[in-house]
């Protein structure tokens, strides 16, 4: 029964990370949508005042939005140089103790500063420095919600280790017996 709980938990985790990457992985074809016309009106002569920024703010919501979902795939940079000789057990053990002490301070961190960032930005309705002038709130929101998503995903990630190394744990007492 209590298995059940923590497989579901991580299951809805799960799915909140996959769900923001395949709704923020669209703002890849927005993205080049945006670049395609600016391209477009340079050659013609035209230039745009919004295309440069726009692909900016586009390109870094995208790089940041999809970081949870690229956490749920592995597609984040690791060192498997040590771990990969060790046990299964030892390699979950030492990737809860990483999410403990590295992971999970950095990200509260990021949450808070970033969270407060965007707070500023909102009360003053900062704008851009540029000829445009979008407000940038907007864009600063990206910074905590990609700690969210980075949040979400680590506990899932902390709690999987958890179940793997009981369930090798139950396995090694099969053996054993």
């Amino acid at each position: 029964m209590e298995t059940d709980f923590w497989i579901s938990t991580t299951n809805f985790l799960d799915n909140i990370n996959e769900w923001a990457g395949r709704i923020f992985s669209w703002l890849i074809v927005i993205l080049t949508l945006v670049m395609v016309i600016e391209v477009f009106m340079r050659y013609m002569g035209m230039p745009t005042a919004w295309g440069f920024e726009s692909i900016k703010f586009l390109f870094g919501a995208h790089f940041m939005l999809v970081a949870g979902y690229g956490l749920l795939y592995g597609s984040h940079v690791r060192i498997d140089l040590l771990t990969s000789r060790m046990s299964k057990t030892t390699e979950c053990i030492i990737s809860i103790v990483c999410y403990l002490f590295l992971f999970f301070p950095f990200i509260i961190v990021w949450l808070y500063f970033g969270w407060g960032y965007f707070q500023t930005s909102w009360s003053i309705s900062e704008k851009s420095w540029s000829t445009w002038g979008p407000p940038l709130y907007p864009i600063k929101f990206v910074i905590p919600l990609t700690a969210l998503f980075l949040l979400i995903q680590g506990l899932s990630e902390v709690i999987k280790n958890i179940a793997m190394i009981r369930i090798l744990a139950l396995s090694d007492e099969g053996v054993t017996k």
